[in-house]
């Protein structure tokens, strides 16, 4: 197993809808060319936060469409997942996670329901860390919510996902 497989497999959790499991398998499917075993950081290291976050993003968004629009999770597209994560008219960045927290809910998720694997997920993609302070390193802090930093991170042309 590598370690994309055995990190994932915490990241998703135990149980949810077969949707969430089709969406983890899809997410592992397309990460895994670019996050080889001697290309993952350090779990505990920001940057092994940040991908566990863009994994964990990516599945999301990926069981999110599907589950609305009643699809197999193999028929959601980049352009699908680009919506989710774009601001709409006169929407701020944090009001993006409370979007999709809407829409959990639209699919019968209650928030406090941490025994939820959905759920116990997101409670970790929709913390918002402040901008760091004026004498903190910008290098080694995250900023915004953790959706979309973890999202911007596996969504940029670097990594060309063909989602």
């Amino acid at each position: 197993m590598t370690i994309l497989e055995e990190r994932s497999r915490q990241w998703q959790g135990r149980g949810g809808p077969a949707q969430w499991a089709a969406a983890w398998e899809r997410t592992r499917d397309l990460l895994s060319p670019c996050w080889t075993d001697d290309r993952l950081p350090p779990a505990n290291s920001v940057e092994g936060q940040i991908y566990a976050d863009g994994a964990a993003g990516l599945a999301t968004a990926l069981y999110l469409v599907a589950r609305e629009r009643g699809i197999p999770v193999a028929d959601v597209h980049r352009a699908d997942v680009d919506e989710l994560v774009s601001r709409k008219e006169a929407e701020t960045t944090p009001e993006i996670p409370r979007r999709w927290e809407a829409r959990l809910r639209q699919l019968g998720h209650d928030l406090d329901d941490t025994a939820d694997p959905v759920i116990a997920r997101w409670h970790v993609l929709r913390t918002d860390r402040p901008e760091p302070r004026h004498d903190e390193d910008y290098s080694i802090t995250r900023q915004g919510p953790g959706l979309l930093e973890g999202l911007g991170y596996v969504l940029a042309p670097r990594l060309d996902l063909q989602i």
